[in-house]
């Protein structure tokens, strides 16, 4: 049975190869080169739904002998490539808008783009609109880092094509003197892309290179083994993900004068407090430090 992050991402996929025909033929044929520009949006959303397929094959593996803690920093590598991905379709858009403002400053004509270009704007927002909530809904259900920067891919696409509409319905409806717009809007696409690109390469490189969780998830880590009967100043914390799993090394003292299996089972009450809290697939090592009263 196919799983939910598939079911969304084949739909995905089915739906960039219509919009991406629908608005470059709109685009050529309406003569917009803005929507021409968003098509290109929508052809790079289809080359990262095949890269998150291509990363769920690879962390739904089991552990093995060569991938102890699993393999989901494929996942983070996926989204990583997907924020690459957008980051170069936004310097390319920018690029020729740039170019086409500067000529059109200097005298050269702009074309008036059609009501055709308009439409199929409009309904690239609603389209896109509904599967980036969509793609979300199944992201935050599954906790998959490659299917929210995919989601997120879809609502730049859904806001590029609002920039588009603005742009074209300016000059379709209100005449030549806002032709302007259409080369505008795509330049406004191009910025809005570099921003959500940052954003998910930031965060990604940050799990690559074993950024340690948030201050605020390290106290409530710290908070909750310290709620254990039997635990003395925990310290020694260092926190990582792998993939959508975390991964919790930490230092505890209990009473030297304890038998062994009183201290395994008090480690082993706080192994599955953090699991409980931060989900089934937690990696937690704990180091057990005795201390004398």
């Amino acid at each position: 049975m196919m799983s939910p992050e598939r079911k969304i991402t084949h739909l995905s996929i089915w739906i960039n190869i219509l919009l991406t025909g629908l608005k470059f033929v709109a685009g050529v044929f309406g003569r917009s080169q803005a929507l021409i520009a968003d098509a290109i949006h929508s052809l790079s959303d289809f080359a990262t739904d095949i890269a998150v397929l291509v990363g769920l094959r690879f962390t739904s593996k089991p552990v093995d002998k060569d991938h102890a803690y699993g393999h989901g920093k494929y996942e983070t590598i996926v989204a990583a490539v997907i924020g690459v991905a957008l980051a170069y379709v936004g310097v390319r858009i920018a690029g020729t808008a740039i170019q086409r403002i500067f000529h059109a400053m200097h005298g050269d004509a702009l074309t008036m783009p059609s009501a055709f270009a308009f439409w199929a704007a409009v309904l690239s927002i609603v389209v896109k609109e509904w599967l980036y909530r969509a793609t979300l809904k199944v992201a935050r259900s599954t906790g998959n880092a490659s299917l929210v920067a995919n989601a997120w891919h879809h609502r730049s696409d859904a806001f590029s094509s609002i920039a588009t509409a603005a742009g074209v319905g300016a000059a379709v409806f209100l005449g030549n003197d806002w032709l302007i717009l259409d080369p505008i809007a795509a330049l406004f696409v191009s910025i809005f892309l570099l921003k959500i690109a940052w954003r998910i390469i930031r965060e990604q490189l940050g799990e690559l290179t074993d950024q340690s969780l948030a201050p605020e998830v390290c106290a409530e880590i710290l908070a909750l083994a310290r709620g254990i009967p039997g635990i003395e100043q925990p310290h020694n914390l260092r926190t990582r993900m792998v993939g959508r799993h975390p991964v919790i090394d930490l230092h505890v003292r209990l009473r030297a004068d304890l038998p062994l299996r009183e201290a395994h089972a008090i480690a082993t009450t706080l192994e599955h407090a953090l699991q409980h809290r931060f989900g089934p697939e937690t990696i937690a090592n704990l180091h057990l430090e005795p201390y004398y009263v």
